[in-house]
């Protein structure tokens, strides 16, 4: 506990997070099994919850869909999931609540340390599934498609291992952007990335689980 403390004070000195190692979740409402992270970006223990659930039957090489769930306190303007563990040349999901509380995912792409600007080569499907919020915290899951390959430099192809530990990242920022998903966003005052554990996200039954969530 003083160890994990004095870590989130440093992270939010420096402006890196501190994120927990990956724990197994069985989510009650979508019937999916989710690998679990959780960055920390307040030393008061605050910190967006990342879940990841995908199929169990993933050929290596090849790309394959995943379900992502966020679980987000209310006091985030905007968060960010980097597929690649770094902010450039991988896609990055922007998500926060628009002007009606209702989630908004942003597909994003950056070649710099600039804004990143919308990219089509993955897209999110939002399910009413797995999608609440509470006086606290407000959560979303989604079907990404094209996350788990990209064409990286050089044009050569970048695959997620479906059976191990892949590098993601996180970002978090106080300031909510537009109800619009193309809207500007401010940078963002932490990051953090990690070591996600995608060999836990496996589901035998996914073709199952997936054709009884509500979109």
């Amino acid at each position: 506990m003083i160890w994990t403390f004095w870590v989130g004070i440093l992270a939010s000195l420096l402006g890196y997070a501190s994120v927990v190692d990956a724990v197994l979740y069985q989510d009650p409402d979508t019937g999916l099994t989710f690998s679990q992270n959780f960055g920390l970006y307040k030393a008061d223990g605050r910190g967006i919850t990342f879940r990841v659930a995908i199929p169990g039957d993933v050929t290596p090489y090849t790309p394959y869909d995943a379900v992502v769930q966020i679980v987000v306190p209310n006091d985030v303007g905007w968060g960010g999931l980097a597929w690649n563990g770094g902010m450039t040349r991988n896609p990055l999901l922007i998500f926060w609540r628009g002007s009606n509380n209702a989630p908004i995912l942003s597909s994003r792409w950056a070649n710099g340390h600039s804004t990143p600007q919308a990219y089509n080569g993955a897209t999110y499907t939002l399910y009413k599934t797995g999608t609440k919020s509470n006086s606290t915290h407000w959560q979303f899951t989604a079907l990404c498609q094209g996350c788990t390959s990209w064409a990286a430099d050089g044009g050569a192809v970048r695959y997620l291992s479906a059976r191990g530990g892949n590098r993601l990242a996180f970002a978090y920022s106080p300031a909510r952007p537009a109800s619009n998903p193309t809207a500007s966003i401010q940078v963002h005052e932490v990051h953090g990335y990690w070591s996600h554990d995608f060999a836990q996200a496996n589901n035998n039954n996914w073709d199952e689980a997936i054709s009884k969530l509500q979109k």
